[in-house]
This record gives C-alpha cells, structure tokens and sequence, in this order.
C-alpha cells in the first residue's frame, strides 16, 4: 500500500500531539535503522487510519455544518437567536470554514501530483508541437 503524506493534517490541530504521542508510544530494543523502520511502519498505519475515521468524511462534516449554519439563519428569521445559539452557528461556521479549507488543500495536492504525473508524460509531445510550429510558421528548425 503506497502512502502519500497529506498537507491537509498539517491544518489540523491535533496532528502534531498525535504524531508525537504515537512517535514517543512506539518503542523498541532493535539497532536504530530497525527501530526507525518499524516506527515509520506502524505511525503509516496509525496516520492512514486516523486520516479515514477523523478526515475522511469531508464532504458529509462540510454538508453537516453548512446544514447547522442555514439552521441557524432560518430560526434567526423568525426571532432574536439567544447567546448561546450565536455561539452555536459561529461554530458551525468555523466548522465550515475548516472543512472547506481542508478539502481545497486536498483538491491542490492532488491537482499537482497529476499534473506531474501527466505532465511529464506530455513534455515530449508538446516539444514535437512547438517545434512543428517553428519550423512551419517560421522556417525555423530548432534541432529538437
């Protein structure tokens, strides 16, 4: 199972206690190299577990505080909310603003290991376009 580190945990509160509490939980009497090993192996499991039961339901906390946000607008419309009702939907607000951010920071990266990845299968073809172009329109041969 290949593994790819997340930007996104990096804007989770929690990310970096968790690393360190799970980093020091993992011990070992093994050569360092080994312990090393073993630590990266098991802190993969705990990341990529952590990621599906806290992070991996993006578009559903998003829909779940947006619905709390227009719950809210909808009772103020009809009265005063009280103190604690503000404080409710400015939660929900920030709920939303986090899942937001979380999920355009994912969108991003994986835009971009696309694009590298694609991208580099296309370099040869658009090098064959443009130096096609420079020799039709131009008379120019680039020796590409």
């Amino acid at each position: 199972m290949s593994f790819r580190f997340k930007n996104m945990w990096l804007k989770e509160k929690a990310f970096k206690d968790k690393v360190q509490a799970w980093w020091k939980g993992l011990n070992s009497s093994e050569s360092a190299s080994y312990v090393l090993a073993v630590k990266l192996k098991a802190l993969k499991s705990l990341l990529i577990d952590w990621n599906r039961m806290d992070l991996g339901k993006m578009k559903v906390n998003k829909a779940l505080a947006l619905n709390q946000v227009d719950f809210w607008d909808k009772v103020e419309l009809t009265r005063p909310l009280t103190i604690h009702e503000l404080e409710a939907r400015r939660g929900a607000k920030e709920d939303f603003k986090k899942w937001v951010l979380l999920e355009e920071i994912s969108w991003r990266q994986k835009s971009r290991e696309v694009w590298l990845r694609e991208g580099d299968k296309n370099t040869s073809f658009l090098v064959k376009i443009i130096s096609s172009w420079l020799t039709e329109e131009n008379g120019l041969d680039m020796g590409w």
